[in-house]
């Protein structure tokens, strides 16, 4: 039988970052719930592999995938604390032309 709570637990994570995604104008806040949606892909990933293979060979590759999460974080705070020293707007609406 497949385990149902970590789908849903998945599935719960995957529809905070979809919300996240959606409602927010602020491009960090964007950045951070696709970081979310990606969690929860390669959480419901992990589940799936374990009950279908059954051995724990996956985990060099979730290591990998959340040690790129983490990388991609740590640059999204330095792109935003050099963005707001710039005084550019992070407002999604208005980045269509970035001036110099």
């Amino acid at each position: 039988m497949i385990p149902i709570y970590p789908i849903l637990f998945a599935f719960a994570i995957f529809s905070i970052g979809a919300a996240g995604i959606a409602t927010s104008r602020h491009m960090v806040i964007m950045v951070f719930a696709v970081e979310v949606v990606l969690v929860a892909s390669a959480l419901l990933g992990t589940v799936f592999y374990f009950y279908f293979v059954g051995s724990s060979s996956i985990l060099p590759f979730l290591f990998a995938v959340w040690a790129i999460a983490a990388s991609e974080a740590i640059l999204l705070v330095i792109f935003y604390r050099y963005m707001v020293r710039a005084d550019v707007s992070l407002d999604v609406t208005k980045l269509s032309r970035i001036k110099e």
